[in-house]
């Protein structure tokens, strides 16, 4: 089976490629986009026009707004939003599909999300599942914080995840993407986060799931 894992950095990929070098059932790729949405989309799409992959992996490390999910926490993302893609008012922020500039509901989008439906076909017995936000500026201020929060209702935030599901969906080729919790989104203080236990357990997910990933599974979501 032809595999692409993709992340932002080298260093997120580091653990996972070691990992992956016991790993004999499949054909492993490895990109490394670059961080935010943009370079993710042009690094990815690049690839795309290149090689025929039939499952695309994003990994990588990620912020929770939710406490409840313990740092070092390995999830599954089942949907992402564009958070700061839209119209900054005076007192709010409207995204482009309140202003109607877009279709809450054209193709890929579903209510303004973009969906991954492959989750149901794998078995995720200790990867928790997800709703992402992405942005292109990390939040690490309160106001900003407590506006994406209330605004998305998301679990964890990421600068790549809507651009990676955007091109997947829209070349319709089976993705997923796998993040580790390394820290809360809170106002920003690096000395609180965990991104060696993030990596560390990220590894050991992504190496699990391939290792068991069987190409009958793939048939099936084709």
């Amino acid at each position: 089976m032809n595999i692409l894992i993709t992340s932002a950095t080298t260093l997120e990929l580091q653990h996972i490629r070691e990992k992956l070098k016991s790993v004999q059932n499949h054909n492993i790729d490895f990109c490394t986009t670059g961080i935010g949405c943009t370079f993710t989309t042009y690094a990815l799409t690049k690839k795309l026009c290149n090689t025929n992959f039939d499952l695309i992996l994003n990994v990588g490390i990620a912020g929770s707004f939710v406490n409840s999910i313990a740092i070092g926490t390995t999830v599954v993302v089942e949907n992402e939003i564009f958070g700061n893609l839209g119209i900054t008012y005076p007192h709010k922020f409207s995204t482009l599909f309140d202003e109607k500039l877009i279709n809450e509901n054209s193709e890929p989008f579903s209510n303004g999300r973009l969906f991954c439906p492959y989750l149901k076909i794998f078995n995720f017995k200790n990867i928790q599942p997800v709703c992402g936000v992405t942005v292109d500026a990390a939040s690490g201020e309160r106001n900003q914080i407590e506006k994406i929060k209330t605004m998305f209702n998301a679990d964890i935030e990421t600068m790549e995840g809507a651009a990676f599901f955007y091109v997947c969906l829209s070349e319709k080729i089976p993705f997923l993407e796998i993040r580790a919790i390394s820290n809360y989104i809170e106002p920003r203080d690096k000395s609180k986060w965990n991104i060696a236990l993030a990596l560390n357990n990220l590894a050991i997910s992504v190496f699990d799931f391939l290792n068991n990933l069987q190409l009958q599974q793939i048939k099936i979501i084709k």
